[in-house]
């Protein structure tokens, strides 16, 4: 008859705790991060010389003078491993990629949560991120934020001609800031 579902599932279990737990020893988080101040035009905003064009992005920004922009990366060794995996057993390296884009994701979560938050003024607060890819912000603002913060020198990260960065386990974003009334 086949093997009950239950089975799978503490096999699915069993290889995402796994995952986790070799994802760990390899990963280097590594974040920059920049105050700027923002201008608002029709259609978008513009910092540091760079305009972005995004309607989405300005209406999240729309109460905010300056905005905290970041780059944060797992490294290379994430990439590598997951690729070395994917290739032994398709379940493997899939759940190492679903843990990896999680574990960014909370990295990236607990440096807003502390450096960032530590260097806001009283009563200032930050709007949710926002990346390239996001509603209509394109996808060729990653060049901008990495050129921005110079993030290829500061934590190797780069962008391929393709808009894909590298290392892939990588997150850009942006977001306002603002005082709560």
């Amino acid at each position: 008859m086949g093997v009950p579902p239950e089975s799978h599932t503490d096999e699915l279990i069993r290889t995402v705790s796994e995952a986790f737990r070799r994802l760990e020893g390899y990963i280097t988080p590594r974040c920059v991060w920049g105050r700027f101040h923002i201008t608002h035009f029709d259609g978008g905003i513009e910092l540091e010389g760079a305009r972005i064009f995004s309607k989405d992005i300005s209406r999240l920004t729309s109460r905010s003078g300056d905005c905290v922009v970041l780059a944060a990366t797992l490294g290379h060794e994430t990439d590598r491993q997951i690729t070395i995996a994917q290739s032994r057993n398709m379940l493997e390296g899939l759940a190492l990629d679903a843990c990896a884009s999680v574990r960014i994701d909370s990295y990236i979560d607990d440096v807003v949560r502390g450096e960032i938050s530590a260097s806001l003024c009283e009563g200032e607060r930050m709007t949710s991120r926002f990346s390239p890819g996001y509603g209509d912000l394109s996808m060729n603002v990653t060049e901008d934020i990495i050129a921005i913060l110079s993030a290829t020198k500061r934590i190797g990260l780069s962008v391929t001609r393709s808009l894909m960065m590298s290392p892939v386990k990588s997150v850009t974003a942006v977001a306002g800031l603002f005082v709560k009334k």
